[in-house]
C-alpha cells in the first residue's frame, strides 16, 4: 500500500447531497465523533474554451475521533450539461488511514453500486472518454478500498 500524507480526492457516481445523508449514518454507526459544517469548494467550468472559476456548496464532516480528518462532498459542473460529484478527504496519513478505509468500505456496502462505477447515462452526459472515470477507479484503488 502506498504511503499517505496528503489530501485524497475522487469523482463519485452519486450526488453529494444523497451521499451526505449516508455518510452521516455511517459516522454514527461507527461511533465516530464529528461536526457538520457548510463550505464552498472552487472548481473550473469551461465556457467555449475559457475556464471560468465557480464555487459549489460542500457538505463538510469534521471527524474528531477516533482520528482527525475532514470529509467534503460536493458537486462540480465542468460543462453546461454535466454534474460530477466529488469526495475529498484531508488529511490522509498513517495515523488515520485505517479509520478512513473502514468508513469508505462501509459506504461502498451501503450504496447500490460502487461509487467509482458510473452508469452509461452518466458517461454519455459527461463525455464517454472524460478522465474522471479512470481517476475515480484509480483513487479508490490507491486508498485501498476498491477490490476489497
Amino acid at each position: 500500500m502506498p504511503k499517505f500524507d496528503h489530501k485524497w480526492i475522487s469523482p463519485i457516481s452519486f450526488s453529494s447531497e444523497g451521499l451526505a445523508k449516508i455518510l452521516r449514518e455511517i459516522l454514527d454507526e461507527l461511533g465516530y465523533e464529528f461536526k457538520r459544517d457548510n463550505v464552498q469548494k472552487q472548481f473550473d467550468k469551461v465556457f467555449m474554451i475559457v475556464p471560468l472559476m465557480r464555487f459549489s456548496y460542500a457538505f463538510r464532516f469534521i471527524v474528531e475521533k477516533p482520528s482527525e480528518f475532514i470529509v467534503d462532498l460536493y458537486d462540480t459542473q465542468p460543462t453546461h450539461s454535466s454534474v460530477i460529484p466529488y469526495i475529498e478527504i484531508d488529511p490522509v496519513n498513517e495515523d488515520n488511514i485505517k479509520d478512513i478505509q473502514k468508513m469508505l468500505r462501509l459506504m461502498v456496502k451501503k450504496l447500490p453500486r460502487e461509487p467509482w462505477k458510473f452508469t452509461k447515462g452518466q458517461r454519455l452526459m459527461h463525455g464517454a472518454i472524460m478522465p474522471e472515470f479512470r481517476k475515480a477507479r484509480k483513487a479508490w484503488e490507491r486508498i485501498g478500498v476498491k477490490g476489497i
